[in-house]
């Protein structure tokens, strides 16, 4: 026999096929967990906007009108977390965005009358909405490629 058929191993050549395949394997994986991350995220916030509709809809109910603060305006949600009247009859308290690092935020507009409102969850700008809420069934008509949320019948233009 000759020396070299006596030595046990891989090649290089098979060396880096399996370098080359644990590659593509780990690249698959890092693109679906971030994906995943920005789905979780997204229900969320979903989940979040809904338990406030429901506050602000049992507000409604019990009042005859949205809860303002006699004027037309607004509130960022998370920097003051604050909507008239909600906490704590209606709500435990106010949820704030989880953090997606490109500074969306949540924010109540309201009529001066309270006869509407508009609850959004709104990025800086469309370039930093994530991929997965963009396609949003509930889409903000006033702020396109923004947001989405939820608002009363008259509360889409706010």
């Amino acid at each position: 026999m000759k020396a070299w058929e006596k030595q046990k191993g891989f090649t290089i050549v098979e060396l880096l096929i399996v370098i080359v395949v644990i590659a593509i394997l780990a690249a698959i994986t890092i693109v679906a967990f971030n994906g995943i991350q920005e789905r979780a995220r997204y229900s969320a916030m979903q989940q979040d906007l809904k338990t406030l509709n429901n506050a602000i809809n049992m507000y409604y109910t019990d009042n005859n009108q949205y809860p303002s603060s006699g004027s037309t305006g607004g509130n960022v949600i998370g920097a003051s977390p604050n909507i008239p009247g909600l906490v704590p009859t209606y709500i435990n308290s106010i949820p704030t965005i989880p953090n997606d690092g490109k500074g969306g935020y949540y924010a109540y507009i309201y009529s001066a009358n309270g006869a509407d409102y508009k609850l959004v969850r709104l990025a800086s700008s469309p370039a930093n909405l994530p991929t997965v809420e963009r396609s949003a069934a509930n889409g903000d008509p006033s702020r396109t490629g923004r947001g989405w949320g939820y608002w009363s019948a008259g509360g889409s233009g706010l």
